[in-house]
């Protein structure tokens, strides 16, 4: 019963999103608005919803708690979301992002250091022309400029 009742919370969450995008405007004369992205979100909020709803129940077992190396794959993934989100702000996007990835590398891919390096600063480099550069983005910049 409870299970069936978050699945009804779940369609109506995204419903409402969707609806709200929608007020919000999906595309204009300028290409895609600010709603279309919410209103995306909301119809697989809603769409998930609906398919655990129409799907058979099933009796979920209790989850077991990881040990061992799978821990140390759960911490890592949440000391580099912490680096990124309380770095960004100090140390600027680039730093934040490439000591989130080689937390990430090392900890959930391991990774050598050599390949580690390697794929964050380049893609730390790739992302920052990109949005920088080509589209215009201001990105957090740390103490050092960049």
């Amino acid at each position: 019963m409870v299970e069936r009742a978050l699945n009804v919370f779940w369609i109506l969450l995204g419903a409402g999103a969707a609806v709200h995008a929608w007020q919000i405007g999906l595309v204009g004369s300028a290409g895609p608005e600010s709603g279309l992205f919410p209103m995306i979100a909301g119809l697989i909020i809603a769409g998930t919803g609906l398919t655990l709803l129409l799907r058979t129940s099933t009796a979920a077992r209790v989850p077991g708690w990881p040990r061992g190396a799978a821990l140390g794959r759960v911490a890592g993934v949440v000391a580099g979301l912490a680096v990124m989100a309380i770095g960004v702000s100090y140390l600027g996007f680039a730093v934040a992002s490439a000591i989130t990835m080689l937390v990430l590398l090392r900890t959930i891919e391991r990774t050598n250091w050599v390949g580690s390096l390697a794929l964050a600063f380049g893609s730390v480099a790739v992302v920052m022309w990109l949005f920088g550069q080509v589209l215009g983005m201001p990105l957090p910049r740390g103490p050092w400029g960049w």
